[in-house]
């Protein structure tokens, strides 16, 4: 082994062995820190590991928020809206006037039972956050039920649309942003995106979302989702030149029959 090897060698080693090092002095040394919404104060170390912030249920006396010319407003305290069964699809968009670090979580819950303890309560569950450049996509199920909003650090401002879901059957295509509706049966898809940009997709049910794509570019992968009676795929990709397919898999008892063999 010549000297330059050994010393390529001897270098690439010290660098590894340092970097295990300071990353197991970072852990060691950098304690853990977050932010509570309610007051703002920064929780450091032990503070941090053991903070446990309220649901916004689990609030006494919650306020019942309202839909005012489009407009929500809110407070840093949160509070719920009142979901009729069957209305229509319905998008937050956080005001631009919002502070550029606030977000705010929003939950779905199936009911309007506000009884935590009752035995008709169902758990909401988590629809995403209203921050800058981001929209809540939400699915009314059947019967009423109740849109949830957590703590922040400040009141806060979304308008309300109510979009129309593109109907979708087996296959879709397109490019930029949109809501596919699905009803049928199939519980997973291939999803593909060709071109420059961004490619998320997400599936938003009654009571629930999920993400299914997060990617970026040229994109060709499978994803599934809970069984439900409908489902809205939400689409992001509004940043490049891409195109987008979604081809759903055919549920195994839609598939065709096999054909008879022939006789010999």
């Amino acid at each position: 082994m010549n000297g330059f090897r050994r010393i390529r060698l001897f270098s690439a080693v010290t660098w590894a062995v340092g970097t295990v090092v300071v990353v197991a002095l970072a852990f060691l040394t950098f304690p853990s820190m977050a932010v509570n919404p309610r007051t703002g104060e920064l929780l450091v170390g032990q503070d941090a590991d053991e903070a446990d912030y309220d649901y916004p249920w689990d609030t006494a006396g919650a306020a019942e928020l309202e839909i005012v010319d489009g407009v929500v407003h809110g407070t840093r305290a949160g509070g719920y809206l009142r979901l009729s069964g069957g209305s229509p699809l319905l998008t937050l968009t956080p005001a631009a006037a919002n502070d550029q670090d606030e977000w705010v979580r929003v939950y779905q819950q199936k009911g309007t039972e506000l009884d935590t303890e009752a035995s008709d309560w169902e758990w909401p569950g988590y629809l995403g956050a209203l921050y800058p450049d981001t929209d809540v996509v939400v699915l009314p199920g059947t019967d009423d039920g109740l849109l949830w909003f957590g703590e922040s650090l400040g009141d806060w401002t979304a308008t309300v649309s109510y979009p129309e879901a593109t109907p979708m059957t087996g296959t879709a295509s397109g490019k930029g942003n949109a809501l596919l509706l699905y009803d049928g049966e199939a519980l997973s898809g291939r999803f593909q995106h060709t071109g420059t940009g961004i490619f998320l997709v997400g599936a938003v049910t009654v009571g629930d979302w999920n993400s299914l794509v997060n990617e970026v570019d040229e994109v060709d992968v499978r994803a599934s989702w809970e069984q439900t009676d409908r489902v809205v795929f939400q689409i992001e990709s509004d940043t490049g030149d891409g195109s987008w397919t979604i081809t759903l898999d055919t549920p195994a008892g839609d598939a065709p029959d096999p054909a008879p063999t022939p006789a010999p």
